[in-house]
């Protein structure tokens, strides 16, 4: 009897070890550049996890990789993507500053997962968002990383099948119309997108979202960019525009001070404005007033002039007819041979 109680004691403990260790769930173990890394994360947490606890880092570097991510819970499991940088090496995704049990002892100590970047042949793609939390109709956009091949997507029966060249991108839409809330799966290929459909209140006809969350990828909303304030110009340099801000037309400015990225050597982390357009109204005003200007000044100085005096007028009259005698000798002389 004594030996049962000790087996169960034992399996309790084991169970509750198993129960509240944490998990962090990777869909692979080693990933292309650039490609959606995928986790879910388990575990006992005293206080709810928050992305901010969820970092990506290159092994060997102290700080953190700048990635675009995106973060949700359902039920007991927490989600979590990332679109991974363009560089190849050992990295780990671990959460910080969280609190858990394991074994029945509370702990911060830092969790991590390890996982490699690197180039090799074989299929991937770059889905973003790689979750979707709505109250509406969503769309993915969809690049694929390796050989011109195959997309097949299906959501809740809505297929899409195309083909997509190395490199190229696609953005394809999905509906939620008459679908419960919950969890459901977005299958794109191999990857399996988390969708979370939430509940709404219809008000004045309009649908909102119930509990106030935010699509992070509704039809006609904009990405979530990384904040740049405190990053060092090298991480900055290894996110791509799209990250943190994006390029300006030819006929705007940004409101801020550019950045190089990495595929962009001027991204704007500010707003694209407008361009004001040169005036040169002030120009052809300041020609007219210099023209205006000459023609009083000749003007003036030509009505301001002295007449001539009586002997200047006799001196001339003197030098006319001094001229036209030496011109009649000339002629008689002439005359007389």
């Amino acid at each position: 009897m004594k030996k049962e109680i000790v087996l169960l004691a034992l399996s309790f403990i084991l169970f509750i070890s198993i129960v509240s260790a944490v998990e962090i769930k990777l869909s692979k173990d080693s990933y292309k550049p650039m490609e959606t890394l995928q986790a879910e994360i388990t575990g006992n947490f005293i206080d709810s996890l928050a992305e901010e606890n969820i970092l990506i880092y290159k092994i060997g570097i102290p700080r953190s990789t700048p990635v675009l991510s995106g973060f949700a819970k359902h039920s007991d499991t927490y989600y979590f993507y990332a679109i991974l940088p363009n560089q190849e090496g050992n990295f780990s995704i671990n959460i910080e500053n969280a609190r858990y049990t394991e074994s029945g002892a509370e702990k911060t100590e830092t969790i991590t997962k390890e996982f490699k970047i690197k180039t090799k042949n074989e299929s991937a793609l770059q889905i973003n968002p790689g979750l979707v939390k709505t109250s509406g109709d969503f769309s993915v956009d969809i690049k694929n990383l390796y050989e011109g091949g195959k997309i097949s997507a299906d959501f809740n029966g809505q297929a899409s099948n195309f083909s997509l060249n190395e490199g190229a991108e696609k953005t394809i839409e999905f509906s939620v119309m008459n679908m419960d809330s919950g969890k459901y799966d977005l299958k794109i290929n191999s990857y399996i997108i988390p969708v979370f459909v939430t509940e709404k209140t219809i008000i004045n006809d309009t649908p909102i979202n119930q509990t106030n969350q935010t699509n992070i990828n509704q039809t006609n909303s904009t990405q979530p960019k990384v904040n740049i304030t405190n990053k060092t110009e090298d991480e900055v340099k290894a996110m791509n525009c799209s990250d943190f801000g994006k390029e300006c037309g030819d006929n705007e400015q940004c409101d801020v001070e550019t950045k190089p990225a990495l595929d962009s050597g001027f991204c704007c982390p500010g707003a694209c404005t407008e361009k004001k357009k040169t005036s040169y109204t002030w120009l052809g005003i300041l020609i007219i007033l210099i023209v205006l200007g000459a023609v009083a000044f000749i003007y003036f100085k030509a009505k301001n002039k002295e007449p001539p005096t009586s002997e200047e007028i006799l001196r001339s009259k003197s030098d006319k007819f001094d001229e036209r005698m030496e011109n009649r000798e000339v002629s008689g002389k002439l005359g007389g041979i």
